[in-house]
């Protein structure tokens, strides 16, 4: 009864300890969309996991609008590192890097003028992956320029 017992429990538990499976060094890429962020109001992003803890990031950014002739854009693309301090699924994180910003408007008096620029960023989160691959993260990001600026970042995403 004993053995019957054990079996049935290893048979119920066995589906359970795959979700508890390393997904990061699975499924070492993930596309994303983050809403707010260090890219201010969204990003999408690609990231590469480098080992089973690190991974390196890209992402763009863009907004703008047009009335009557004018228009007016900012681009943004960020790049940098993720440092996971676990190696579960359900991990804390940190991640570093730089943002490039350029803006432009031929509104008004600016003609065609446009400016860029730069910032560092620096984002302590939590990141949750499942195994199927749905990725979820939530980060304040310190955008630091000339000081800094916190800001929250809600991360969904996909890995593969």
């Amino acid at each position: 009864m004993k053995r019957a017992s054990l079996v049935i429990l290893m048979v119920l538990l066995l589906p359970v300890a795959s979700l508890l499976a390393q997904s990061r060094a699975e499924s070492p890429n993930d596309f994303s969309l983050e809403l707010g962020g260090k890219c201010i109001l969204y990003s999408l992003s690609y990231q590469r996991m480098i080992g089973e803890m690190v991974g390196l990031e890209v992402g763009a950014s863009y907004f703008g609008g047009a009335s009557e002739g004018t228009n007016a854009g900012i681009f943004f693309l960020s790049g940098g590192a993720r440092f996971y301090l676990t190696k579960k699924n359900a991990s804390p994180c940190l991640a570093a890097g730089i943002v490039y910003v350029s803006a432009g408007t031929d509104a008004g008096p600016f003609g065609s003028d446009s400016e860029s620029g730069v910032y560092f960023y620096a984002s302590p989160g939590f990141e949750y992956r499942m195994s199927g691959g749905f990725l979820f993260r939530g980060s304040v990001n310190f955008l630091i320029k000339n000081g800094f600026f916190v800001w929250p970042g809600l991360t969904l995403g996909i890995a593969f």
